[in-house]
């Protein structure tokens, strides 16, 4: 069995139910026709690119999963009958694309365990503000600094004398 990876759009203008019904079906699908969905992930709804049958956005959803090589024209026949999906792609993910993937997923939950360790970090901000008089002083000094260096324009007629 290979893997593949579906991505739907559905309309948008259809109730919750109605598009949970569609999903539910497309699961019916691929177990009936010896799949196994590994993932299912909804999207949600976002704007088109561009206008398909008069609308403007679509509900998204994409389903990773096991399936033999006919399952994938069976599939696709059952997309194109239902006139609520507005666009669909179905590709088979080789070995590097699924390494690509579980990488990107790693690197995701790393990036969710960064925040909290940011968080812990905020403690700390009372410390630093006991450290805010130094800092005044130094916008002082540099205040007095830039007064000392104003440079007055000197007289037209002492440049005309020179001449």
């Amino acid at each position: 069995m290979r893997t593949y990876q579906s991505i739907v759009v559905i309309d948008s203008l259809l109730k919750s139910e109605e598009i949970d019904g569609i999903i539910e079906k497309v699961e019916r699908i691929i177990s009936n026709n010896g799949g196994k969905i590994n993932e299912l992930d909804r999207w949600g709804k976002k704007r088109l690119a561009y206008e398909i049958k008069k609308r403007q956005y679509g509900y998204y959803v994409e389903f990773l999963f096991d399936a033999p090589n006919n399952l994938i024209s069976v599939l696709d026949r059952e997309y194109g009958l239902d006139e609520n999906i507005l666009r669909y792609l179905t590709i088979h993910l080789n070995a590097r694309a699924l390494e690509q993937r579980e990488q990107e997923k790693l690197k995701r939950t790393q990036e969710k365990k960064v925040p909290e360790e940011k968080e812990d970090k905020v403690d700390d901000a009372p410390a630093l503000e006991e450290k805010k008089p130094a800092t005044d002083a130094l916008a002082d000094a540099e205040e007095e600094s830039s007064e000392e260096s104003i440079v007055e324009p000197e007289d037209d007629e002492s440049l005309s004398k020179d001449e």
